[in-house]
């Protein structure tokens, strides 16, 4: 059976015990997203005009495309990186040149994910010495604009339950040809939302071959373990001079807050009792609680829902998995960034303990 791309996992995530359903878990960071500042003019030109050259270079383990970014992008120029190897994917991008003075002088969009640590820790030393050493001092500076984290839950699907967010009533569902239905949750315009949606584990059966460009890859489902992905995309809106002094470094992306804490979830079987009440007369699309709010106050021709309404979606929210008991698995997510954030937090002690012998 053709299945769409998108929803096969090739990567690998780290084992973290199972809940109280028997149910595998797995987690990851599937992308960080940095931006850094430079000291001065003159670093910032050197570090530029060495970026422009790694593309015009034939490396033995890495190729480094250069393109231009189109009109509105915040920055006008990129630099992906990836494996030498035919239909490698992108392991890092380096936006800079940026349009707005106000914009951050060169940001950094990791995917982890296809990589090992060590590989990762080869990378950057890689990127080091093209850059003449900046590199990690620029990491060291950076500050964080978005983080993926993805929570899998392997014999679970979306259907199972009906999904919230605390104080969002932002919902999108999305079903795409020849792949596994999937729902957003939250505003793309928001601090924190979530995607929900099916995959298949590629790693739990034979090598699946496939063109790079196809779209679909031809599948048997007895053969692969599937798991249901909730991902948490977490963007602070905030810099180092921001006002409200909330912006997340990388050096301190150990203190991230919990994002799965807003997370909601509740039965399937509320839905029937919503309709057997009379509280709904048709079930959305999504299997969403936000929708399912909206449908009842369009209904019932009110600004918000009786409380006896409000309690009994209360008696349905169940929880899929312990929140702090995942949470407190961050810091192995962290550490399979490796240098990603060692180099960052070294940098940020050594820099502490030099204002502190100045002082």
């Amino acid at each position: 059976m053709l299945l769409n791309k998108r929803n096969i996992d090739f990567c690998c995530s780290l084992d973290i015990g199972k809940n109280t359903r028997d149910q595998r878990i797995k987690m990851r960071t599937d992308k960080l997203s940095l931006v850094s500042r430079f000291n001065n003019s003159s670093e910032r030109k050197r570090t530029y005009t060495r970026l422009k050259k790694m593309s015009q270079k034939e490396f033995k383990q890495y190729r480094a495309q250069y393109i231009r970014n189109d009109e509105g992008k915040p920055y006008g120029k990129a630099l992906l990186i990836r494996r030498k190897k035919k239909h490698s994917p992108v392991l890092l991008r380096i936006d800079y040149s940026p349009i707005n003075r106000n914009t951050g002088g060169i940001r950094l969009d990791f995917h982890p994910q296809h990589m090992a640590p060590k590989k990762i820790d080869h990378l950057l030393s890689w990127i080091d010495r093209r850059l003449g050493g900046i590199f990690n001092q620029l990491l060291a500076r950076a500050w964080v604009t978005q983080i993926d984290v993805a929570i899998d839950i392997y014999n679970c699907k979306l259907d199972d339950y009906i999904w919230g967010l605390e104080r969002s009533g932002k919902t999108a569902y999305f079903n795409k040809e020849n792949g596994f239905p999937g729902i957003r949750i939250g505003s793309y315009r928001s601090f924190l939302h979530f995607l929900c949606y099916g995959k298949v584990d590629a790693n739990s059966g034979r090598k699946l071959v496939f063109r790079e460009r196809a779209k679909f890859i031809n599948i048997n489902f007895d053969e692969y373990q599937q798991f249901l992905r909730i991902e948490a995309r977490y963007r602070p809106n905030a810099t180092p001079t921001s006002k409200n002094g909330n912006a997340l470094m990388l050096a301190h992306i150990l203190e991230m807050r919990n994002p799965f804490e807003r997370l909601r979830v509740y039965t399937k079987d509320l839905g029937d009792e919503l309709l057997e009440r009379g509280y709904l007369y048709t079930l959305p699309n999504a299997p969403s609680i936000a929708e399912m709010k909206r449908y009842m106050i369009e209904a019932m021709q009110c600004s918000r829902l009786p409380r006896k309404v409000d309690r009994l979606i209360a008696e349905h929210e169940i929880e899929l998995f312990d929140k702090r008991t995942v949470w407190t698995q961050w810091s192995r997510c962290v550490a399979q960034l490796s240098g990603i954030f060692s180099i960052a937090s070294v940098f940020c002690v050594h820099k502490s303990v030099h204002t502190e012998k100045m002082e």
